[in-house]
């Protein structure tokens, strides 16, 4: 009975063709639709099999992060694609890899040593040339990092929007995230790179409870990110 169960659940999405590039997630024969009742649709990816078996496991879990994933991105028409970009947009200022503290040596030798390959990467591959404040007082980024950067936005596909946007509010970093999607970064050592002023003043201070859970947390929403946008081909720069 265990066996026929399993072989049930795991039947009850399929894939199917909509156009050359795109299929609809089908869920006991009918289309899947979002909570906002938008129907789901599937580029072409690395492994359907693979995508279905994880939608069929990720259906089975309470507040399943890739569900919810799944749906905001199949929510997105043009007033949230602009919502969600002047929000991206927002961050450009703070970035976390932006700025440094002359005042801790230690800390200032760590951010050159693990954060400037990051902006190297935009530099060279995105003509994004972000500059490092080292005062406290907020130097503004060049107003064309802005306008470059809106212009990669309008090019995602509403999958890797999703995915950088949380990727964003979640590392506090854009710059980060773009390497992320777009060259060959590590996911573990990038998440790592983003909290080193946290695990420095871990370090120094020690950690409280619900300063833990609420960076364990980020953790596993940040791994959850990693494994939706894994299922998608990775974008391309120009």
């Amino acid at each position: 009975k265990k066996i026929i169960l399993k072989i049930q659940i795991m039947s009850k999405f399929c894939l199917k063709k909509a156009s050359n590039n795109e299929y609809y997630l089908i869920y006991k024969e009918k289309p899947f639709n979002t909570s906002k009742g938008n129907k789901i649709l599937i580029p072409k990816i690395k492994s359907q099999t693979q995508f279905i078996k994880k939608v069929n496991s990720e259906f089975l879990k309470k507040n399943s992060n890739f569900i919810r994933l799944l749906f905001f991105s199949n929510d997105i028409d043009y007033n949230k694609k602009k919502t969600i970009s002047e929000s991206i947009l927002n961050f450009i200022d703070t970035d976390t890899v932006c700025f440094r503290d002359k005042g801790k040596p230690e800390l200032l030798e760590l951010q050159k040593k693990r954060w400037d390959n990051y902006l190297y990467f935009c530099n060279k591959h995105l003509c994004l040339d972000f500059h490092i404040n080292y005062s406290i007082f907020l130097q503004k980024q060049k107003i064309d990092i802005h306008s470059k950067i809106k212009k990669i936005l309008n090019k995602m596909t509403n999958y890797h929007l999703t995915t950088f946007y949380f990727l964003v509010t979640t590392t506090n970093s854009i710059v980060i995230s773009l390497n992320i999607l777009f060259s060959d970064t590590e996911a573990g050592v990038a998440w790592k790179d983003s909290n080193l002023e946290y695990e420095y003043n871990k370090r120094v201070w020690g950690e409280d409870s619900e300063s833990k859970k609420n960076f364990l947390l980020k953790k596993s929403f940040f791994t959850d990110i990693i494994n939706f946008i894994s299922f998608f081909d990775k974008e391309q720069y120009e």
